[in-house]
């Protein structure tokens, strides 16, 4: 990779639901013509359920997605992280990447990696940006984790994400909350249905600022079956995989592509209060998932108790990922089998 031009590389970090992974489809949407962008996701289960949301790993378009699913790509001596990067800057030859890690990945280690020798002489490290939603800021469940302060902290751009969903008063508390952050921030800002300015990723990031807690990225990840992009399922018997680390756990399901699922029934299932085999009281952090629905394929995306679904051109299988607190417990099965309950006949 010598001798070629840096790859100008910019890293998204934020808790889980803050909407990066939207931010990050909003600048692919406008990137430049002529130009050739790589996107690398790094999600917490074990069934990858972004790239699914975004498009091909083998796009013939002028963006390349590659997800590494299963834990987080923070992780020290992280093989998988470096072996993607290595190959996207020699394969794809961008003109831009970006990384966004999964929501409780801790920044320090990849930024250890990207300035390792090998890869630092190759790209050209950007500010980070981090994403947060102005609603929670001061959620002292969210302010107890070492990694978001740290994501916070190394951060060079503070976004506050979601703004359009956030009262008057909540969006003056995050830039109060934001003015005390130490050092200063290059720019705080505000963001709405994911619009950020393309400028944003061109700014020099501040080479002094340093890790809080430098070891909160030292946990272990728990995985259930090694994934793998070609899996094969039957039709109604679905692949599980499960995985838990850093003080969550998750599930998550691939199902042939032709099981075809009730709409109506997935919104009821998945979406709020609860989810069947969780305690009706129970926080479900982060669901995601690409669904075939007759002739249509929905996204079905929920944060907490917010969901959105919206169509999508994803036609390979059907997929979804559930993340909980590890205090929560769950009974998967329960849910599995709602979630085949409401498949639909095969001739429908």
């Amino acid at each position: 990779m010598s001798g070629a031009p840096k790859v100008p590389t910019t890293l998204f970090t934020g808790f889980f639901g803050v909407g990066k992974t939207t931010a990050i489809k909003s600048l692919l949407d406008r990137k430049p013509e002529g130009e050739r962008w790589a996107f690398l996701v790094n999600e917490f289960g074990e069934v990858a359920v972004d790239q699914a949301a975004m498009g091909s790993e083998e796009s013939d378009q002028d963006v390349l997605i590659r997800d590494i699913p299963g834990g987080c790509m923070c992780c020290a001596m992280n093989v998988p992280m470096r072996v993607a990067i290595t190959g996207i800057l020699r394969r794809a030859k961008p003109d831009r990447l970006i990384i966004e890690p999964t929501g409780i990945g801790h920044p320090a280690a990849i930024l250890d990696e990207l300035r390792s020798p090998g890869i630092v002489e190759a790209v050209e490290l950007k500010a980070i940006i981090c994403l947060v939603d102005p609603r929670h800021v001061n959620d002292p469940r969210i302010q107890a984790v070492d990694v978001f302060r740290d994501q916070v902290h190394l951060a060079d751009i503070l976004v506050g994400s979601k703004a359009d969903l956030a009262s008057a008063e909540e969006l003056e508390a995050f830039h109060e909350w934001a003015r005390e952050l130490y050092p200063a921030k290059l720019q705080v800002l505000e963001a709405r249905q994911g619009d950020l300015g393309m400028d944003l990723l061109n700014f020099s990031p501040v080479e002094t600022r340093v890790p809080l807690f430098p070891d909160a990225h030292e946990h272990e990840h728990t995985h259930g079956v090694t994934p793998h992009q070609d899996i094969q399922v039957a039709p109604g018997n679905p692949h599980r995989a499960e995985n838990s680390g850093a003080g969550y756990h998750g599930c998550g399901w691939i199902f042939s592509s032709e099981d075809v699922f009730d709409r109506d029934g997935l919104i009821d299932l998945l979406g709020p209060p609860g989810l069947l085999g969780l305690p009706t009281d129970a926080i479900t952090e982060r669901l995601k998932g690409v669904f075939r629905t007759g002739k249509d394929w929905v996204l079905i995306d929920r944060a907490r108790n917010e969901v959105t679904v919206s169509p999508i051109a994803y036609r390979n299988d059907s997929r979804v990922e559930v993340i909980v607190p590890e205090a929560v417990e769950v009974d998967w099965d329960v849910l599995e089998a709602a979630l085949v309950k409401i498949k639909l006949p095969p001739s429908s």
